[in-house]
Protein backbone atom coordinates (compact mmCIF):
# COMPACT_ATOMS: atom_id res chain seq x y z
CA UNK A 1 0.00 0.00 0.00
CA UNK A 2 1.12 3.56 -0.64
CA UNK A 3 1.94 5.55 2.16
CA UNK A 4 0.41 8.67 2.83
CA UNK A 5 3.46 10.81 1.78
CA UNK A 6 3.58 8.90 -1.38
CA UNK A 7 -0.10 9.22 -2.41
CA UNK A 8 0.67 13.50 -1.50
CA UNK A 9 3.73 13.26 -3.65
CA UNK A 10 1.68 11.62 -6.73
CA UNK A 11 -0.89 14.26 -5.92
CA UNK A 12 1.14 17.19 -6.44
CA UNK A 13 3.03 15.71 -9.14
CA UNK A 14 -0.76 15.90 -11.44
CA UNK A 15 -1.71 19.19 -9.92
CA UNK A 16 1.64 20.34 -11.16
CA UNK A 17 1.24 18.59 -14.80
CA UNK A 18 -2.58 20.20 -14.96
CA UNK A 19 -1.34 23.92 -14.24
CA UNK A 20 1.56 23.48 -17.09
CA UNK A 21 -0.87 21.28 -18.92
CA UNK A 22 -3.66 24.65 -18.76
CA UNK A 23 -1.28 27.88 -19.10
CA UNK A 24 -0.08 26.12 -22.39
CA UNK A 25 -3.79 25.90 -23.36
CA UNK A 26 -4.75 29.18 -23.14
CA UNK A 27 -1.33 30.62 -24.49
CA UNK A 28 -2.48 28.10 -27.29
CA UNK A 29 -6.14 29.34 -27.59
CA UNK A 30 -4.75 33.18 -26.66
CA UNK A 31 -2.44 32.77 -30.36
CA UNK A 32 -5.51 31.11 -32.17
CA UNK A 33 -7.75 34.28 -31.35
CA UNK A 34 -5.62 36.54 -32.17
CA UNK A 35 -4.80 34.50 -35.25
CA UNK A 36 -8.64 35.10 -35.91
CA UNK A 37 -8.71 38.33 -34.66
CA UNK A 38 -5.97 39.28 -37.17
CA UNK A 39 -7.70 37.90 -40.21
CA UNK A 40 -11.22 39.48 -39.64
CA UNK A 41 -9.38 42.86 -39.48
CA UNK A 42 -8.05 42.45 -42.76
CA UNK A 43 -11.05 41.65 -44.23
CA UNK A 44 -12.84 44.87 -42.84
CA UNK A 45 -14.83 42.99 -40.54
CA UNK A 46 -14.26 44.29 -37.47
CA UNK A 47 -11.75 46.94 -35.77
CA UNK A 48 -9.67 47.19 -33.02
CA UNK A 49 -8.61 50.01 -31.04
CA UNK A 50 -6.02 48.77 -28.11
CA UNK A 51 -8.64 46.40 -26.27
CA UNK A 52 -11.31 47.97 -27.71
CA UNK A 53 -13.15 45.41 -30.54
CA UNK A 54 -15.50 46.69 -32.56
CA UNK A 55 -17.79 45.40 -35.44
CA UNK A 56 -17.91 46.35 -38.51
CA UNK A 57 -20.32 43.32 -40.21
CA UNK A 58 -19.83 41.20 -43.16
CA UNK A 59 -18.93 42.57 -46.80
CA UNK A 60 -21.22 43.10 -48.83
CA UNK A 61 -20.37 43.36 -52.91
CA UNK A 62 -23.25 45.87 -54.41
CA UNK A 63 -23.88 46.32 -57.85
CA UNK A 64 -22.13 49.56 -58.15
CA UNK A 65 -19.07 47.59 -56.88
CA UNK A 66 -19.37 44.60 -59.51
CA UNK A 67 -19.95 47.53 -62.44
CA UNK A 68 -16.39 49.21 -61.28
CA UNK A 69 -14.60 45.77 -61.28
CA UNK A 70 -16.06 45.30 -64.25
CA UNK A 71 -14.70 48.79 -65.67
CA UNK A 72 -11.36 47.49 -64.16
CA UNK A 73 -11.39 44.33 -65.64
CA UNK A 74 -12.02 45.86 -69.53
CA UNK A 75 -9.46 48.97 -69.11
CA UNK A 76 -7.20 46.26 -67.98
CA UNK A 77 -7.84 44.15 -71.15
CA UNK A 78 -7.60 47.10 -73.18
CA UNK A 79 -4.04 48.02 -71.87
CA UNK A 80 -3.65 44.33 -73.02
CA UNK A 81 -4.51 44.70 -76.25
CA UNK A 82 -2.43 48.04 -76.85
CA UNK A 83 0.72 46.33 -75.54
CA UNK A 84 0.11 43.24 -77.51
CA UNK A 85 -0.31 45.52 -80.52
CA UNK A 86 2.87 47.18 -79.92
CA UNK A 87 4.80 44.33 -79.28
CA UNK A 88 3.26 43.06 -82.40
CA UNK A 89 4.72 45.93 -84.28
CA UNK A 90 8.16 46.13 -83.01
CA UNK A 91 8.39 42.12 -84.76
CA UNK A 92 7.42 43.59 -87.48
CA UNK A 93 9.46 46.28 -87.55
CA UNK A 94 12.30 44.06 -86.48
CA UNK A 95 11.64 41.80 -89.19
CA UNK A 96 11.54 44.49 -91.73
CA UNK A 97 14.87 45.86 -90.39
CA UNK A 98 16.52 41.71 -90.75
CA UNK A 99 14.74 41.61 -94.29
CA UNK A 100 16.03 44.67 -95.22
CA UNK A 101 19.48 44.12 -94.28
CA UNK A 102 19.31 40.65 -96.29
CA UNK A 103 18.65 42.38 -99.41
CA UNK A 104 20.93 44.85 -99.76
CA UNK A 105 23.95 42.43 -98.71
CA UNK A 106 22.59 40.60 -101.37
CA UNK A 107 22.28 43.49 -103.81
CA UNK A 108 26.15 44.44 -103.29
CA UNK A 109 27.09 40.98 -103.05
CA UNK A 110 25.53 40.54 -107.32
CA UNK A 111 27.81 43.40 -107.76
CA UNK A 112 24.70 45.49 -109.33
CA UNK A 113 24.26 47.86 -105.70
CA UNK A 114 22.77 51.02 -107.03
CA UNK A 115 24.79 54.27 -106.22
CA UNK A 116 21.89 55.89 -103.95
CA UNK A 117 19.12 55.26 -101.81
CA UNK A 118 17.01 56.66 -98.67
CA UNK A 119 18.71 56.22 -95.10
CA UNK A 120 16.52 55.30 -91.97
CA UNK A 121 14.77 56.33 -90.21
CA UNK A 122 12.77 58.93 -93.00
CA UNK A 123 9.20 60.22 -92.98
CA UNK A 124 7.40 60.54 -95.89
CA UNK A 125 4.70 62.61 -96.67
CA UNK A 126 2.03 61.33 -99.39
CA UNK A 127 -0.58 63.89 -101.15
CA UNK A 128 -2.24 64.42 -104.34
CA UNK A 129 -0.32 64.74 -107.03
CA UNK A 130 -1.11 68.40 -108.10
CA UNK A 131 -1.21 69.73 -104.82
CA UNK A 132 0.56 72.62 -103.22
CA UNK A 133 2.55 72.57 -100.44
CA UNK A 134 5.12 75.47 -98.69
CA UNK A 135 7.50 74.05 -97.09
CA UNK A 136 9.91 75.64 -94.43
CA UNK A 137 12.77 73.98 -92.86
CA UNK A 138 14.35 75.77 -89.62
CA UNK A 139 18.04 76.53 -89.57
CA UNK A 140 19.21 73.90 -87.54
CA UNK A 141 17.22 71.49 -89.67
CA UNK A 142 15.05 70.05 -86.90
CA UNK A 143 12.04 71.54 -87.46
CA UNK A 144 9.61 71.41 -90.71
CA UNK A 145 6.57 73.29 -91.20
CA UNK A 146 4.28 71.85 -94.01
CA UNK A 147 0.73 73.82 -95.13
CA UNK A 148 -0.92 71.78 -97.61
CA UNK A 149 -3.46 74.39 -98.20
CA UNK A 150 -6.04 72.28 -97.27
CA UNK A 151 -5.28 69.00 -99.35
CA UNK A 152 -5.30 65.71 -97.61
CA UNK A 153 -2.19 64.35 -96.76
CA UNK A 154 -0.83 61.36 -95.07
CA UNK A 155 2.07 60.89 -92.93
CA UNK A 156 4.20 57.52 -93.11
CA UNK A 157 6.88 56.17 -91.21
CA UNK A 158 9.76 54.08 -92.38
CA UNK A 159 8.32 50.87 -90.18
CA UNK A 160 5.20 51.68 -92.55
CA UNK A 161 7.28 51.30 -95.77
CA UNK A 162 9.06 48.21 -95.24
CA UNK A 163 5.45 46.52 -94.69
CA UNK A 164 4.39 48.23 -97.49
CA UNK A 165 7.39 46.79 -99.77
CA UNK A 166 6.54 43.45 -97.98
CA UNK A 167 9.95 43.22 -95.88
CA UNK A 168 7.76 42.42 -93.02
CA UNK A 169 5.65 40.11 -94.32
CA UNK A 170 2.77 42.06 -94.02
CA UNK A 171 2.08 44.00 -97.44
CA UNK A 172 -0.18 47.02 -97.16
CA UNK A 173 -2.73 47.32 -100.28
CA UNK A 174 -3.49 50.80 -100.83
CA UNK A 175 -1.23 51.40 -103.65
CA UNK A 176 1.68 52.70 -101.01
CA UNK A 177 3.93 50.42 -102.69
CA UNK A 178 4.34 52.64 -106.31
CA UNK A 179 4.37 55.52 -103.86
CA UNK A 180 7.60 54.01 -102.36
CA UNK A 181 8.99 53.08 -105.79
CA UNK A 182 9.04 56.56 -107.26
CA UNK A 183 9.95 58.53 -103.58
CA UNK A 184 12.95 55.69 -104.15
CA UNK A 185 13.53 56.32 -107.72
CA UNK A 186 12.95 60.12 -107.08
CA UNK A 187 16.05 60.29 -104.15
CA UNK A 188 18.64 57.71 -106.24
CA UNK A 189 20.38 60.59 -107.83
CA UNK A 190 21.57 62.01 -103.97
CA UNK A 191 23.67 59.32 -101.68
CA UNK A 192 21.99 60.51 -98.44
CA UNK A 193 24.00 57.48 -96.48
CA UNK A 194 26.78 58.11 -93.58
CA UNK A 195 30.39 56.94 -93.72
CA UNK A 196 30.92 53.53 -94.74
CA UNK A 197 33.05 51.36 -92.82
CA UNK A 198 35.75 49.64 -93.84
CA UNK A 199 35.75 45.83 -93.32
CA UNK A 200 38.91 44.58 -91.35
CA UNK A 201 41.29 42.51 -93.76
CA UNK A 202 41.68 39.21 -93.91
CA UNK A 203 44.41 37.55 -92.65
CA UNK A 204 45.74 36.35 -96.42
CA UNK A 205 45.88 39.85 -96.89
CA UNK A 206 42.29 40.15 -99.52
CA UNK A 207 40.14 43.19 -97.56
CA UNK A 208 36.15 41.90 -97.66
CA UNK A 209 34.04 43.63 -99.85
CA UNK A 210 32.57 46.89 -98.13
CA UNK A 211 29.29 46.32 -96.39
CA UNK A 212 26.50 48.21 -97.71
CA UNK A 213 25.65 51.55 -95.83
CA UNK A 214 22.71 49.53 -93.98
CA UNK A 215 20.11 50.01 -92.56
CA UNK A 216 18.59 51.84 -95.83
CA UNK A 217 16.40 51.24 -98.75
CA UNK A 218 18.00 50.18 -102.24
CA UNK A 219 16.12 50.70 -105.68
CA UNK A 220 18.19 48.25 -107.77
CA UNK A 221 18.96 48.67 -111.58
CA UNK A 222 16.44 48.35 -114.04
CA UNK A 223 18.06 46.45 -116.85
CA UNK A 224 16.23 47.78 -120.40
CA UNK A 225 15.83 45.35 -123.31
CA UNK A 226 17.46 46.66 -126.44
Amino acid sequence: MATPSGQLFVMCNVLIVCKIQQQYDEKNIRRRVYDALNVLMAMDIISKDKKEIQWKGLPRTSLSDIDKLKTEVIGLKGRIDKKSAYLQELQDQYAGLQNLVERNEQLYGSGDAPSGGVALPFILVQTRPHATVEVEISEDMQLVHFDFNSTPFELHDDSFVLKAMGFSGKEETDGTVALVANAVECSSASNVYGRRSPQPARPNGIRLRTSPPIPGILKGRVKHEH
